[in-house]
């Protein structure tokens, strides 16, 4: 197949972060190109340069697109519109349809109305509607229902009409970024008909999915991504799922720590019928010196876990208890009160006090354990402060500099200090390496151990699943808000743990 769209040298930095370092991609016409990799590796920040969210860092990159013109022309990436006129067209995760408005109006509004005198010419466009769903295999798409009331395939076939209406040739580029995240596994089947359809009229689908499954029954192609860089395209009848897997997380399978369990028979969180974001009756208990990582992609619960074990999302419903403590209704000073100490996920809107010193920053979990009658004893804090920086080797001028100033290894390592510094019973981490560098990783690791080795409960919800297998001794999955999965032991390895993630086969209808 002669190629479609090829980019070359394509880079994205944001502030702290490489998202895309020299990216390259060649899509052919008439193919099924899967784009994967672990989250953060890059898949979303290209396909929003492609769709104009994002414009490409540095004067290097360039696109060129062969829909209209057999010799080539430019596109220009960071532009939306341009890709839309050339032939580009997206279908996003959340589709983009306005449920109050039936599928004539959402494709007109994607597309315009057709007028007649002046007028809109409303039988035109229901017979328009009809004509687009028919051709990718809608056909029982009722055009005069509002969206929100239809079913979730039929909502994905009413968004992927609008994209292709108006297309003047077959020869474009349909993107889909994760299509299948709100789909039972029964309209899966209906969707990938749709773009086999789409296939033999010539068009090329760019299929952005976590679900390696589906990579291996629809796509033809597939290119990884990993740390911002394409490692690899391959044709997907030469692969296995193995094989993808470590192309994904970059080395050989690895085995995860055998032999490790509970270190102690103290149950310090008891978690009963948890209900609360997307979390749907989940139970977990976790014991004194043990390390329990939570694992899950995008959507499953996993990044809702520790925000309501900690009191920072309300729960609806279900129990928590930190340290023998229950409680239904709960606030992140009740878990500190408990003996629970944590580290969110969101370091700079929620953890920092940017406009604080490192110091202030370290002890402000505690300031009356350096009060003296009734004020702050400011030799008794710094020493406090000061004795916490020196330990975890926050590097720093003064302990007086502001806390913005620190790179943000070391200003995950403050954080660390200001739940360590509390003794605490339960240690909650989410997220807890993310956006630092391998050294200073290693570090924070080295904490988590020497946390659990003092008889601390330890749980880290974490996307990275070599940092699951480096630090847990057990790990439980997440999937639709459920625990779907625990390994344990030689059971603890990134195969085990992306197979339990990215399986499609145990989806069923939950949205």
């Amino acid at each position: 197949m002669p190629a479609l769209l090829t980019i070359e040298h394509l880079s994205k930095v944001f502030p702290g972060q490489v998202a895309l370092d020299d990216v390259d991609l060649t899509i052919d016409a008439g193919t099924t190109h899967a784009l994967i990799g672990q989250n953060g590796s890059g898949k979303s920040t290209l396909i929003k340069i492609l769709a104009g969210y994002h414009q490409p860092t540095g004067d290097l990159a360039t696109a060129t697109y062969f829909g209209n013109d057999p010799a080539g022309e430019p596109l220009e990436l960071g532009d939306g519109r341009a890709a839309e006129r050339d032939g580009v067209r997206f279908v996003h995760q959340d589709l983009g349809l306005v449920d109050s408005l039936t599928t004539v109006e959402n494709l007109a509004l994607g597309n315009g109305f057709t007028t007649k005198f002046g007028k809109i010419n409303w039988r035109a466009d229901v017979v328009r509607a009809r004509w687009a769903l028919a051709q990718i295999g809608f056909e029982s798409v009722d055009v005069k229902l509002p969206v929100g009331m239809l079913a979730p395939a039929q909502k994905t076939g009413v968004a992927l009409a609008r994209a292709l209406l108006g297309w003047e040739d077959n020869a474009h580029l349909l993107v889909l970024d994760e299509p299948t995240a709100s789909l039972p596994a029964s309209d899966v089947r209906h969707l990938f008909e749709a773009i086999r359809r789409l296939k033999e009229r010539g068009v090329a689908i760019l299929y952005v999915s976590h679900h390696l499954d589906e990579v291996f029954e629809i796509a033809d192609v597939v290119s990884v991504l990993r740390d911002g860089r394409r490692v690899t395209t391959r044709r997907v009848d030469g692969l296995d799922h193995d094989g993808l897997i470590e192309l994904m997380i970059g080395h050989k399978i690895v085995q995860g720590r055998s032999g490790a369990g509970p270190a102690g028979d103290e149950v310090l969180v008891d978690v009963v019928d948890l209900h609360g974001g997307n979390l749907h009756g989940v139970d977990l208990r976790v014991h004194a010196g043990e390390v329990v990582g939570v694992a899950g992609i995008t959507g499953s619960g996993r990044e809702t876990f520790v925000p309501l074990l900690t009191g920072q999302t309300p729960s609806q419903s279900g129990t928590v208890s930190i340290n023998g403590e229950f409680t239904d209704n709960y606030s992140p000073r009740d878990v500190l009160r408990a003996g629970g100490a944590f580290v969110t996920a969101d370091r700079k809107g929620l953890g920092l006090f940017p406009m604080m010193s490192v110091l202030d920053n370290t002890t402000i979990s505690d300031v009356g354990r350096n009060a003296r009658a009734g004020r702050i004893d400011k030799a008794a804090e710094r020493a406090d402060g000061v004795g916490w920086i020196d330990r975890l080797s926050v590097k720093t001028a003064s302990p007086y500099t502001p806390i913005g100033a620190l790179s943000g290894g070391n200003q995950q390592k403050v954080l660390f200090a200001r739940g360590l510094r509390l003794a605490p019973h339960v240690l909650m981490l989410d997220e807890p390496t993310q956006g630092i560098d391998v050294g200073a990783k290693e570090e924070i690791h080295s904490l988590i151990d020497q946390s659990a080795n003092e008889g601390s409960a330890v749980i880290v919800a974490s996307t990275d699943t070599d940092e699951l297998v480096r630090v847990a001794t057990r790990v439980v999955v997440m999937r639709n808000g459920h625990i779907v999965a625990e390994l344990e032991g030689d059971a603890i390895n990134s195969a085990s743990i992306e197979r339990a993630q990215l399986a499609l086969a145990d989806r069923t209808g939950e949205n």
